[in-house]
């Protein structure tokens, strides 16, 4: 399943809000609590996909004024620092900052022209621009989940299960060829190949992204 890029902006719109409502009820103390990823806190989650958002913004931003502009200035080093930095942040500024950036990044989004689509962008490997609302949408619909609070794999919408899946299981047969790829409901096959797995003693996929 292969959405038209406005179609996928209008995916990003609405599973930032989805986010934001539950994110509404945040206290400092949910905060501060283990996330669904080892190490991090939902302080840790929260502040990274604020980050992530300025990150892709940065991509459009260099789209639209032809001067290239990288995600992280820094690298890694710096992306680390900053999610650090935000993470023990009171609940209302976690929630204010993802608010205002991920809003901000939709409205972005939806000022690239059909040409600029085309335009390649360094991300972990060269992409286009056009693929940066997927990039967002995956980043919001999983770490939605990781946040452990009532958002799971059952909750994704089936554009976006459906549409992730016709792109990553190609790629995960070309680097894991032999790995039996288990029978599940595809939600929960979705969630199995990112790593998000829903049920014991199913086979181990590689690190994802692949």
């Amino acid at each position: 399943m292969t959405l038209p890029y406005p179609q996928i902006v209008e995916q990003v719109a609405r599973a930032q809000s989805r986010l934001e409502r539950t994110l509404s009820t945040l206290t400092d103390d949910q905060a501060r609590g283990a996330s669904g990823l080892p190490g991090w806190t939902r302080g840790h989650v929260v502040t990274h996909v604020a980050r992530n958002a300025d990150g892709l913004r940065r991509f459009v931003l260099g789209v639209r004024s032809g001067e290239p502009q990288e995600m992280y200035p820094g690298g890694p080093p710096a992306r680390a620092a900053a999610i650090e930095e935000g993470a023990d942040r009171p609940a209302d500024l976690l929630v204010a900052d993802v608010q205002f950036a991920g809003r901000r990044l939709v409205d972005d989004l939806a000022t690239l022209e059909p040409e600029q689509w085309d335009v390649e962008v360094k991300w972990r490997r060269p992409v286009t621009a056009g693929r940066i609302p997927t990039l967002r949408w995956r980043e919001l619909e999983i770490h939605h989940l990781d946040l452990d609070l009532g958002y799971g794999c059952t909750d994704w919408p089936e554009e976006f299960v459906e549409s992730t899946l016709d792109s990553q299981l190609p790629e995960l047969a070309a680097v894991a060829p032999d790995l039996t790829v288990p029978g599940l409901p595809r939600a929960e096959l979705l969630a199995w190949l990112i790593g998000r797995p829903t049920r014991p003693d199913l086979p181990v996929p590689p690190p994802w992204p692949f």
